[in-house]
């Protein structure tokens, strides 16, 4: 434990006042004592506050983060603990570049805290921080506690302090000021400023009995003169730690104005804190100051990340107080703080953001205006019905449902059949309410009174649903019924059924045939596709026009009749796949406020990758989709980068939870999988209980989750899960994407022991469907024997597939290969070279390196340089940064830095963040290019951007 010297006795012309009087002015003259004397270990200077402290500050070091760490999920290998703490400090706190994340920020700790490195200590301190915030989830003292006595034992003294602060306000069972004042008296002696400044009100509070003021006196000033010694050695998070205690009258009484002039020195050397102290004290009036001045240091601090300043600078705009009005700039610092996870932002913007009829999306403000409206003596049943949604998606911050069915029932009174049938979906989402019975009271109803949702949803209920005990005769009857009334996946589902069948399907034809007479447009639409088709009925092109005119002429139903269609062209079932034509009748669909348009559109649009504003909309179109409750759209939302879902105001944690708790059991799966501990997998494993399983995938997946879980039940469960799994597949589901899962499964061991050759033959057969997935583990498993004896051949043969099928991440592979001393050396290189010869760049570059380095064939540098060269060309940025390490040595081409340093810009340009650091030194150092400062640091801070995407 470092030891702190008391300071020395001074001389008796030095009379400071008392810290406790009224006057301040000896104390002044003290403090200007304490930082002349302090500068005196780095020559001499002034370290008043109006000193120019950028001679002597030494610039924070900023951590540079090579990955991004939102994305772990403790499967991936941590190389570096340090860079893993960095990265949760700055989710933890945010930052201008990092968007505050206090779950992600936990979620790194609580590993940290498992892992053996030096830094556990402050690992664990900070997962107690966190539990005693508000915006990281709901404040927990006592773990709060365990995790800052682990801290305290590591001699994390910032550890104690927090703990002795708890200890004080009596926030933990085992409260206790002596043990409070033990813990302050070691961070004290430690040297820790925090610990003496809590020791000091700890003995102000007569808490500890009665102290001598000279000595709580002694500690203030011990603490300050702490901090002037750090101050003159550079470190300048000092200046705003010296504000702060000056700041506080009941440790500095009349010591604001002082503490306002080190805020300054502060908030002059980029501290944003200091900015935002400022601003919030000339907000608060304790110090007058012109609007222009609080508003520059507000802005300041927002634009630094800090979030407390982005709400307060939002909420002012908003208001025009002390800032001009400006709701659209207000809006977007209350988003960006609510991104950021400022609770007070989100209840500013709690009534802002819908999207119902144009708008941008506004669930508090649409609920208010239903409200509204829902008063007046003439409302219809639609505003009873939107209103009952918008309280089932949690529109006013968490779901209300009673709220929601005494809705729905007031508009099913009123003759709105299909409100009954969302009363029973909202019934049977929440198991825990124990009204199933009633929900199937309602959709029976809704079904003898002819609404089609209501008899799909039977047919899916008695074929797979934890409501009511299976009943495939009762479910095809259902299923049949639904059909006729016109319900979609219900048609779907009898016409795949029909598969081949000619009599099947002239039955599906007939059943679409009298639906669509009875005016169901999605009917028309698939009557349209059998005309087209000649599928139950004969091939007729003017009938199959005519029925689709009928589906898309204005009217009720046209919405549905639209998605459906797009649906088909993008599945290119109708013929070949029509992206363009499916955009256009989604975008029509979703100006009608038609969730599953929505949902649709949004999957459509986020697929385009490079359209950056297409990505934008797609995400704001499904955002309004899941603001419907439609819980595929949330899953949608939660498979999306953190840097995409900030406008959304939730993380992909948050919108998966959403999606769960709206019944989608894939996102029920995720969680339980991703969850941090076996509790937390139980509570989503509880959750799965009450939602139908129906699929294999779901099966398999579920099956995988009770296996990592320890137990005897859930090994049985998985044994149980796998082999519904089995049973599905082995009926006729023979999907390559499940068949690859349950072999991987089967491998893994989940279920219990299984044959390795039965798993390998599930691999196989997906394999043989055209998984590029399957034959890479193929490829792979054969190469390390993880699923059976190594077999160099075989392995070739299947990395060789699944190159063909233009899958770039097996041309390593058969690179690695080719530089095993085995029989496949020859194969693995003859592989990648006849794939070069197409002109894939992956093993263009793949082939040059084994030319380059002799893998498998005779080294040849100058062949290898070549085929680097074209696929270079090609656009592999690999290979890019492949030839300028030759260009740079010689190797195969004639040295050139300026070839080098060429090749390394090209890579750049193409968004490689190595190269971009490559680059940045090549122009730093002048090597191949002219020395340019500016355009070297450019190109580090877009690397730096680049890795943390």
């Amino acid at each position: 434990m470092v030891m702190f010297r008391r300071p020395a006795r001074r001389s008796p012309a030095f009379r400071p006042d008392r810290i406790g009087g009224a006057s301040v002015a000896g104390f002044a003259v003290w403090m200007a004592l304490a930082t002349s004397g302090a500068a005196q270990t780095s020559g001499p200077r002034s370290l008043a506050p109006n000193a120019d402290f950028s001679k002597i500050c030494q610039p924070a070091t900023k951590p540079h983060l090579t990955r991004d760490w939102s994305t772990w999920d403790r499967t991936q290998p941590v190389n570096d603990p340090d860079e893993m703490y960095e990265a949760a400090i700055a989710y933890a706190e945010g930052r201008a570049d990092t968007s505050r994340s206090p779950l992600t920020a936990r979620k790194l700790l609580e590993d940290l805290a498992d892992r053996p490195w030096a830094g556990r200590g402050r690992a664990h301190f900070r997962l107690g921080k966190l539990f005693l915030d508000p915006a990281a989830g709901p404040v927990d003292p006592e773990r709060a506690a365990s995790h800052l006595k682990t801290a305290s034992s590591m001699l994390n003294m910032d550890g104690s302090v927090l703990l002795a602060q708890l200890h004080v306000q009596g926030r933990i069972a085992a409260a206790n000021v002596r043990d409070a004042e033990q813990l302050l008296r070691a961070a004290s002696t430690a040297g820790n400023v925090d610990g003496m400044i809590e020791l000091a009100r700890l003995q102000r509070s007569g808490k500890i009995g009665s102290v001598p003021q000279g000595v709580t006196e002694d500690l203030i000033k011990l603490a300050l003169q702490t901090l002037y010694a750090e101050l003159g050695k550079g470190k300048c998070g000092a200046l705003f730690d010296i504000a702060t205690i000056l700041s506080d009258d009941a440790l500095v009484p009349g010591g604001l104005a002082e503490a306002v002039k080190w805020f300054e020195a502060a908030a002059r050397q980029g501290d944003p804190k200091a900015d935002l102290a400022l601003a919030e004290i000339y907000l608060q009036g304790r110090v007058k100051a012109a609007p222009e001045q609080f508003l520059s240091h507000l802005t300041r601090a927002a634009e630094a990340g800090e979030p407390r300043a982005m709400t307060l600078l939002g909420e002012r705009l908003l208001l025009g107080d002390r800032a001009p009005k400006d709701v659209p700039k207000a809006i977007v610092w209350l988003e960006r703080a609510g991104s950021n996870a400022d609770p007070e932002a989100y209840k500013l913007l709690a009534r802002h953001y819908r999207g119902e009829f144009g708008a941008a999306p506004d669930l508090p403000k649409a609920a208010d205006a239903l409200v509204k409206a829902s008063a007046l003596p003439g409302h219809t049943t639609g505003i009873l019905v939107s209103l009952a949604r918008l309280y089932a998606a949690g529109a006013t911050g968490k779901p209300e449902v009673n709220a929601a069915l005494s809705l729905y029932r007031q508009a099913a009174a009123r003759g709105d059949v299909g409100s009954l049938t969302e009363m029973a979906k909202l019934l049977l989402a929440y198991p825990a309410l124990g009204r199933s019975e009633e929900a199937l009271r309602d959709l029976r109803e809704a079904a003898s009174l002819g609404d089609a949702d209501a008899m799909g949803l039977l047919a899916e209920l008695y074929a797979c649903s934890t409501a009511v005990a299976p009943d495939p005769v009762q479910a095809k009857a259902w299923l049949t019924r639904a059909a006729e009334a016109g319900h979609v996946r219900s048609i779907s589902a009898i016409a795949n059924q029909a598969g081949d069948d000619p009599d099947g399907a002239q039955r599906n034809a007939k059943a679409l045939l009298r639906a669509a007479e009875r005016g169901d447009r999605e009917s028309m639409i698939l009557l349209s596709s059998a005309y087209r088709s000649g599928s139950g009925v004969a091939m007729d092109e003017a009938a199959s026009a005519r029925w689709r005119e009928r589906a898309l002429a204005p009217g009720e139903g046209r919405t549905r009749a639209m998605v459906l269609l797009a649906r088909r062209m993008l599945d290119a079932k109708d013929g070949g796949r029509d992206e363009a034509g499916a955009r256009t009748l989604l975008e029509r669909a979703a100006q009608e406020s038609d969730s599953n348009a929505q949902f649709e559109l949004g999957r459509l649009l986020i697929a385009q990758r490079g359209r950056t504003d297409d990505v934008m909309r797609g995400v704001q179109v499904l955002r309004e989709s899941a603001s419907a409750g439609n819980a595929a759209a949330m899953l949608a939302l939660a498979e999306l980068p953190n840097a995409q879902l900030q406008p959304t105001g939730k993380t992909a944690l948050e919108w998966r939870q959403a999606a769960a708790a709206a019944g989608s059991v894939r996102a029920a799966i995720a969680l339980a999988a991703s969850a941090k501990d076996e509790s937390d997998a139980a509570r989503w494993l509880t959750r799965i209980a009450s939602l139908p399983v129906c699929t294999a995938r779901d099966m398999v997946e579920l099956a995988q989750v009770h296996h990592k879980v320890s137990g005897p039940d859930h090994g049985e469960n998985a044994r149980l899960w796998m082999k519904r799994a089995l049973a599905d597949v082995q009926a006729g589901g023979r999907d390559p994407a499940v068949l690859f899962l349950i072999g991987r499964a089967m491998v893994e061991g989940v279920g219990g022991p299984a044959s390795r050759d039965e798993a390998v033959r599930y691999i196989q057969t997906s394999a043989e469907a055209g998984r590029v997935e399957a034959m890479r583990y193929l490829g792979r498993g054969y190469v390390s024997g993880e699923i059976g004896e190594s077999n160099m051949q075989t392995a070739v043969q299947w990395l060789a597939r699944a190159l063909q099928k233009g899958d770039a991440a097996v041309a390593a592979d058969l690179s690695r290969v080719a530089s095993m001393p085995t029989e496949a050396a020859d194969r693995a290189v003859e592989t990648l070279r006849a794939s070069a010869e197409t002109g894939f760049a992956p093993a263009m570059r793949e082939y040059g390196r084994s030319l380059q380095l002799g893998f498998g064939v005779p080294a040849d540098p100058r062949a290898g340089a070549a085929w680097l060269l074209k696929a270079a060309e090609a656009g592999d940025t690999i290979a890019m940064k492949e030839l300028s390490r030759a260009y740079a040595s010689g190797y195969g081409v004639e040295l050139s830095a300026s070839a080098s340093t060429e090749w390394l810009q090209r890579a750049a340009r193409a968004g490689d963040a190595e190269a971009m650091y490559g680059l940045s030194l090549a122009m730093t150092l002048g090597f191949g290019t002219d020395v340019n400062a500016s355009a070297a640091q450019d190109w580090l801070k877009t690397a730096e951007g680049a890795a943390r995407k």
